[in-house]
């Protein structure tokens, strides 16, 4: 996996002026973050279909301690001498990879899944019916995940992007409120625990719809890229929505999908969705689960070996063309003494 990660990573690229760039950083254990940075060539995605790895070529993957703009800004120069022209860039908009883009003068599309969580927050951040709601679930957890009703109990929230949990919320919400509607087949014991969620039920109701139309959004833009196809589609999914919030929610996105073209206003279709990335280091972080203390290692260089097709010839050429000692002087060069070799150091006196 090494030999196949580091050989698709380090060989020579194509020069071309139509390079569009998806990176982004991932907090591993402790500060130790690593940048992945993958590339595709405008002329060869398929807006047919949603991004595989072997779409992707990987560009750079480095740990460091603590990144900053103009970092990634030296990278990503770095690139444009390997690459040539890079049109466009998609990542989410943290600070040090925004700054980055600016500087190195690259246009920065804002990822869709992140945007939306970024709407979702400024629409429920400060609704006391999603706190009351949420929080009263959470409860439930705690309370009842030891009984013998821990069946009805609800599913775990994330604590990250907390905001993108309204499918799980509506989707249970949904479920129990049926249940407790079915009059006859209500347990009066549960009906007693899960009474309170009646109050909630039009609340939820325009949490699922919403929830709803955000998945045909972004099936259809995540597939087919952004185009006035897929925005004329979109509105007509959002005009079932008449929830004030509703309302709010497709003016933040038809405002995000306006400034995304307007970025690009030459390009009839724009990929803005990074999710492949996201994908890659929740494979790789899978893969390092039963060491967590071993922070970033070279066992990063899974993330470019996904991007392999994995044909015969290709693994062949890999292995033969790869030393051991390249990988170990990648290593040196791209993650630097790794978080266990420094508690092993520690641990070693005495």
């Amino acid at each position: 996996m090494h030999k196949i990660g580091y050989y698709h990573l380090t060989r020579e690229k194509e020069k071309a002026n139509d390079w569009i760039i998806i990176l982004d950083e991932s907090i591993q254990l402790g500060t130790d973050k690593a940048l992945v940075i993958f590339g595709i060539r405008e002329s060869r995605i398929r807006f047919d279909r949603p991004l595989e790895f072997t779409d992707l070529i990987p560009l750079r993957i480095k740990s460091r301690q603590n990144w900053d703009g103009e970092l990634i800004k030296d990278i990503l120069n770095e690139l444009k001498d390997e690459l040539g022209r890079i049109k466009y860039a998609v990542g989410d908009y943290g600070s040090d990879i925004k700054k980055g883009l600016a500087m190195a003068k690259i246009p920065h599309i804002h990822d869709i899944t992140h945007k939306i969580a970024l709407i979702l927050e400024g629409l429920y951040k400060n609704d006391d019916r999603y706190k009351r709601l949420t929080d009263n679930m959470s409860d439930m957890r705690v309370k009842l995940s030891q009984s013998e009703i821990a069946y009805i109990i609800p599913p775990k929230q994330r604590k990250k992007s907390r905001y993108q949990n309204i499918k799980t919320i509506s989707d249970w919400g949904k479920k129990i409120a049926g249940y407790l509607n079915n009059g006859n087949g209500c347990e009066r014991k549960v009906y007693d625990v899960l009474q309170w969620i009646k109050a909630y039920e039009p609340f939820i109701e325009d949490l699922s719809d919403l929830n709803e139309v955000i998945k045909k959004i972004e099936k259809e833009v995540k597939s087919h890229g952004l185009s006035e196809a897929t925005i004329e589609k979109s509105n007509k999914y959002l005009s079932r929505l008449e929830s004030p919030n509703g309302i709010k929610f497709s003016e933040s996105i038809n405002e995000y999908f306006k400034n995304t073209n307007g970025l690009l206003p030459e390009l009839k279709k724009i990929l803005c969705t990074s999710d492949i990335i996201e994908s890659a280091f929740g494979k790789y972080k899978n893969y390092v689960s039963n060491n967590p203390m071993a922070g970033v290692t070279n066992l990063v260089l899974c993330i470019a070996a996904f991007a392999l097709s994995l044909k015969k010839e290709e693994i062949k050429e890999a292995l033969e063309a790869t030393r051991m000692n390249d990988i170990k002087k990648w290593t040196l060069e791209n993650i630097g003494k790794t978080l266990f070799q420094k508690r092993r150091e520690i641990f070693s006196y005495g």
